[in-house]
């Protein structure tokens, strides 16, 4: 008799000191990074039988009867763990990270492996990105990898009247090597310590493009010279038209007839008209082009030092310069410095002739002006129609490969017609690689000697040959033209510059960006969404050198706390994916930032009311049924 309130009250003590621990533990973690609050849930124990129920008896008129039982107290169920987000708290430290949504980060102590949404993180002395706990966080480093390319897609077979020199196959032996920070493989099954060193440098990135914008003044004058002895008409450089002249083929022989006409004009220029888009595949061709232009050797030309526009006392002033830094294979800066000559304008031969307008036409040549050289056949780079091949790159010093330079020509609308050139392996009865193609120079212009055959490593002995392209802005026919680059109008109009509309004036060309840069050292760290850390370094490039891996359990409730904000799988953790931040059902990341405590105040002071009160009177009913058990023992005296 009360003996079963008594245990029942034991249990409830029991019970809701347990739930009072976990309160208090919710509590003292308040401030704890990603803590995540527990929650206790009860169950009644089993019921003691005092009469069984039996159902409604009509043959004897007797009703049914409920089952009368006694409980025997309560018991705690469960403990679950809450994995509800946390709020999220800005940091401003780089290195500290909150996970947006559904995900754990994996991290190694010794031979075990342990999860954590705790991120504040940092690196210790050997580079290791570690939890406050030293915890080595896992996830994949990029690496330094090294990319080859041709210098050029394919050499021609030489023509008939050309001896092939020694060691000659008819592909290019000489490949350019640079190398970048790339992440490698995100194969799960490869996880490692994630580890950056603070003192890291980046490769230096060669440059192999410069972009041009801005506008050649279709009616300007056209700057057309006289530099050749008996008095030939001629471009701004001696040896313009000896190409078309060596080959029989005249001045036509120099242009892509395929795609284009040329008239010569009575001032010594000559008309251009475009008759077929660029992208289009000419006779005997497999591919569209653009396509690859080929080496610009500078032998001939500077044995005709003195001649040349840019060489004449005064100087003869060109239509625009375009004066841009880049970077060789060491990632030294040099200078570039791009000179236009007019041989073509839009009113040539009369505004009003019956033919139509002409078609607006530059000449231009770069120089390597790096440290202030002037201007001259010394440091020519390459431009148009230079007569090319007494130093190949990858056959040096063979003079029987010829070449010859390229032009910027325009639609009568001012958009840009081409930017391509010829080659010289024509002959008879005409040319027979001529390619409207993007220009290329080549710095330096010379390089240590390779045997024939040979890759080139890196880094070598003095910078490689590297091409650099210059995109004067998409090719196109008249009405069909963009306007993305370079524009041959006759009065200024506005483009978008920087994102802003601005007046470009008639003659203002300008180079909007080249894609080298030199080697720098690492200065800052920051996370993205993705997981990646991207380093910042001092040569402006930013980066990516390692990616966070995420982990999320099928059942996260089956996870077992191991303190210090880690968790160990249990048996009813179920399957652990690992994956990438952002993919699937796994959150994002979100650099300079903790994610709070859930554990939220007001339920928990509520329950801990409702704790005490419980607690309370399981006592005072243990009071109770201890002087019933005092009156009893005294009834008998």
């Amino acid at each position: 008799m009360g003996l079963r309130a008594m245990f029942s009250s034991i249990s409830g003590l029991q019970s809701d000191s347990v739930w009072l621990d976990v309160i208090g533990n919710n509590i003292s973690n308040t401030n704890t990074v990603a803590y995540k609050a527990s929650r206790v849930e009860f169950a009644d124990q089993l019921s003691q039988n005092l009469t069984n129920g039996f159902g409604a008896n009509s043959s004897n008129g007797m009703g049914g009867q409920n089952p009368q039982q006694v409980g025997l107290g309560t018991r705690v169920a469960s403990i679950q763990t809450l994995f509800s987000e946390g709020s999220t708290l800005t940091t401003g430290i780089s290195t500290d990270i909150s996970i947006q949504g559904d995900g754990f980060l994996v991290a190694k102590s010794g031979d075990q492996t342990y999860l954590t949404r705790a991120g504040n993180l940092n690196f210790d002395s050997q580079g290791n990105l570690v939890d406050q706990n030293g915890g080595l966080i896992q996830g994949f480093n990029a690496t330094l990898q090294y990319d080859q390319t041709p210098l050029v897609s394919a050499i021609p077979a030489l023509p008939p009247f050309v001896i092939p020199p020694a060691g000659y196959n008819g592909n290019p032996p000489l490949f350019i090597t640079t190398a970048s920070m790339k992440l490698g493989s995100t194969n799960t099954n490869h996880l490692t310590n994630i580890q950056i060193n603070r003192d890291m440098t980046t490769p230096p990135k060669p440059t192999t493009e410069v972009k041009f914008r801005g506008n050649l003044d279709s009616f300007q004058k056209a700057n057309v010279l006289d530099l050749l002895p008996g008095g030939i008409p001629s471009l701004p450089i001696g040896t313009a038209m000896a190409i078309g002249i060596f080959f029989g083929g005249g001045l036509a022989n120099t242009i892509d007839t395929t795609r284009m006409t040329v008239t010569p004009t009575a001032g010594g220029g000559f008309t251009l008209a475009q008759v077929s888009n660029l992208s289009t595949t000419p006779a005997g061709f497999n591919s569209p082009v653009p396509l690859e232009n080929f080496f610009t050797n500078l032998t001939t030309i500077k044995q005709n030092a003195g001649n040349y526009a840019w060489e004449q006392q005064p100087p003869v002033p060109p239509a625009d310069t375009v004066t841009e830094t880049v970077y060789d294979s060491l990632g030294t800066p040099r200078q570039i410095t791009v000179q236009f000559y007019q041989v073509n304008d839009l009113g040539s031969g009369g505004i009003n002739n019956p033919n139509g307008p002409n078609q607006t036409c530059y000449a231009w040549y770069a120089f390597d002006t790096t440290g202030g050289q002037p201007v001259s056949t010394a440091n020519l780079l390459g431009g148009t129609s230079i007569f090319q091949g007494d130093y190949l790159p990858y056959n040096r010093g063979n003079p029987a490969l010829l070449f010859a330079g390229d032009f910027v020509w325009f639609n009568t609308d001012g958009s840009l017609a081409g930017s391509g050139g010829t080659d010289g392996f024509g002959g008879p009865p005409g040319p027979a690689f001529n390619f409207m193609d993007v220009p290329r120079v080549y710095l330096p212009p010379s390089n240590l000697p390779l045997p024939q055959g040979d890759v080139s490593p890196l880094p070598t002995q003095g910078a490689e040959i590297i091409p650099i392209d210059l995109n004067f802005g998409t090719f196109g026919l008249l009405g069909q033209g963009k306007r993305d680059g370079v524009t041959g109008d006759a009065e200024g109009n506005y483009q978008i510059v920087n994102g802003v509309n601005t007046y470009v004036p008639k003659q203002t060309v300008y180079a909007t960006s080249q894609n080298g840069y030199s080697d720098g050292i690492l200065q800052g760290l920051n996370f993205d969404q993705a997981g990646i850390i991207q380093g910042t370094f001092s040569n402006g490039q930013i980066l990516s050198l390692a990616q966070l891996a995420l982990a999320q359990p099928q059942n996260p409730e089956g996870l077992a706390k191991t303190g210090n904000n880690g968790y160990s799988l249990s048996p009813n953790t179920g399957p652990v994916p690992i994956g990438l931040p952002g993919q699937g059902n796994l959150g994002k990341i979100q650099g300079g930032s903790l994610e709070g405590s859930n554990v939220d105040l007001t339920n928990e002071l509520s329950n801990m009311i409702i704790a005490q009160r419980g607690f309370d009177t399981n006592s005072r009913m243990i009071s109770v049924v201890n002087e019933t058990l005092n009156t009893l023992s005294h009834l008998g005296q």
